[in-house]
């Protein structure tokens, strides 16, 4: 179904998309690495700045936001097992014992969750500095400082600067895939509600294959939030920014929760049909048969529903809108007012119509 449509999208934009963002972050590594280490070894004048380039591919992450915080992140480690190795050296040396006390000191403070994925680095820094600088440790340990400063420092300049990336096209294919997905799912709804015998199956694929694109989509959406936050193509194609900002024009998460939440509706829909039309409860009650004339005029509701649903994020056109509204109060009419509640039992026919009124509203632009 849709979802290898979605995975071409996503994987991410398949074929040459793909290959032209990944040679765009390879180039700015390269340009990163060379340019951290030739600033620091002929402009610092460190001889050895190997550092200096290990450092500036941290600061060429996919997105801007992230390369900010891995790049502080690195930073951090390498001043923590500087600061470990550093009285260790001092005091004990590159002994068998010193060893022992840098590992453990920094084995510990590596486990600081703010570090994130750089707190190996804690321990690794701490170790190499002492074995490399022994007594002579403060010597060796801050040029090494001074060349991850200005690697860290080149990476997010040229992340910046050279073709920052923005993920917002990626969302938006993703969000307009959903919203297909979900309307061919209400679609088999509605012929599960008529021929539940025969629509059964496809509903649940349907349903399954739904799920599926559901989180691709919300990573797309997310990963493009993402992306706009530090990074400076956001001002300069004009958005509104602020930090977790998406441009109207492009998904948004609210786009997103419209139809996450049309879609929590529909499965609930789904999972009233199955409980008390297909026979699966156990009970006199809970196998009663919904009214066949129900049936048709609720799965002719659910198609106006999905034509609805793939309107959107647009406004729904008013016609259908006004006959979805139309149908939806014929179907409650019957069942408002005093003497319509069966006593101590749950009405399935009431369930269902409250989950296809909050459906309605939510395509609508309403919220419950």
């Amino acid at each position: 179904m849709r979802i290898g449509g979605l995975r071409g999208h996503l994987m991410p934009f398949a074929g040459g998309r793909y290959w032209a963002e990944r040679l765009k972050l390879t180039l700015k590594a390269v340009v990163a690495a060379v340019v951290a280490w030739l600033t620091a070894k002929y402009l610092v004048g460190h001889p050895q700045p190997y550092f200096a380039p290990l450092a500036a591919l941290l600061g060429v992450y996919p997105t801007v936001a992230r390369s900010v915080k891995e790049s502080l992140a690195y930073g951090a480690g390498f001043a923590l097992g500087a600061g470990i190795a550093i009285p260790v050296g001092l005091v004990i040396g590159a002994t068998t014992l010193g060893i022992a006390v840098v590992l453990f000191v920094a084995m510990m403070i590596a486990g600081w969750r703010r570090l994130g994925d750089q707190a190996p680095q804690v321990a690794f820094i701490a170790l190499f500095a002492l074995l490399f600088g022994g007594h002579q440790v403060t010597g060796y340990v801050l040029p090494r400082l001074g060349d991850v400063m200005i690697g860290l420092l080149v990476g997010l300049a040229v992340n910046t600067v050279i073709f920052p990336p923005l993920y917002l096209r990626r969302g938006e294919y993703a969000v307009g895939e959903m919203r297909g997905a979900l309307a061919e799912a209400m679609d088999a709804l509605a012929e599960y509600f008529t021929a539940p015998d025969e629509a059964r199956r496809v509903w649940q694929e349907r349903e399954s294959s739904l799920l599926g694109v559901q989180e691709q989509t919300r990573y797309a959406v997310e990963q493009g939030q993402a992306s706009l936050r530090a990074n400076p193509r956001a001002r300069w194609w004009g958005y509104r920014f602020r930090w977790g900002d998406v441009p109207e024009q492009w998904a948004s998460p609210a786009q997103l929760n419209a139809l996450e939440n049309a879609m929590s509706y529909a499965r609930s829909i789904a999972s009233t049909l199955r409980l008390r039309t297909d026979g699966d409860g156990e009970g006199d009650e809970e196998g009663e048969q919904i009214d066949p004339d129900f049936r048709q005029d609720y799965a002719a509701l659910l198609r106006t529903l999905a034509d609805l649903v793939r309107q959107l994020p647009e406004t729904p056109d008013e016609e259908t809108l006004t006959e979805a509204e139309r149908m939806q109060d014929e179907l409650e009419a019957p069942r408002r007012g005093p003497g319509t509640d069966v006593g101590g039992l749950w009405d399935p026919y009431k369930e269902l119509l409250r989950l296809s009124r909050l459906l309605l509203d939510q395509v609508r632009g309403r919220r419950p």
